[in-house]
């Protein structure tokens, strides 16, 4: 999974993940969840199907002293797919706190073709440190705001 580099505040803004994200309840733990589209969220299926896969996780962390973004990179072992999801994370407390929390990640489809739906493809972080890390950034990041 190759890291992304961006490197000006305009170029971040022109990464983030646009489907949006969300938490949704998991047998009473909160889950973080990344919406995608419907197309994407059918290629993780396909891949998946009748088989045992690994999810390889990794969470950049960029903060320019004021705005943190964390790109999550999603690698499905032995598949091809691969896919970053860049969040602004000085809006997604909640779901940072969730990450840390849980050591989850789900993925759904965002469509009109699945309102409501539970679909969701669940990943286990193979390290919390990284998000906790996260919201450590996150959290000192608000305090200085405020």
């Amino acid at each position: 999974m190759p890291k992304r580099n961006f490197s000006t505040l305009e170029e971040f803004k022109t990464h983030i993940h646009r489907e949006g994200a969300s938490l949704v309840d998991f047998s009473g733990i909160k889950v973080p969840c990344i919406l995608m589209s419907s197309k994407k969220y059918e290629q993780i299926l396909h891949n998946a199907y009748d088989r045992k896969v690994r999810a390889d996780t990794l969470l950049d962390i960029f903060y320019d002293g004021q705005n943190v973004f964390v790109d999550i990179q999603v690698k499905l072992l032995e598949t091809d797919f691969e896919q970053n999801f860049l969040l602004y994370a000085n809006d997604m407390v909640e779901f940072f706190e969730a990450l840390a929390e849980s050591g989850l990640l789900s993925l759904a489809p965002d469509s009109q073709d699945h309102p409501n739906s539970q679909n969701l493809f669940m990943i286990q972080l193979p390290k919390k440190n990284a998000a906790e890390s996260a919201l450590e950034i996150i959290k000192a990041n608000l305090k200085k705001q405020s």
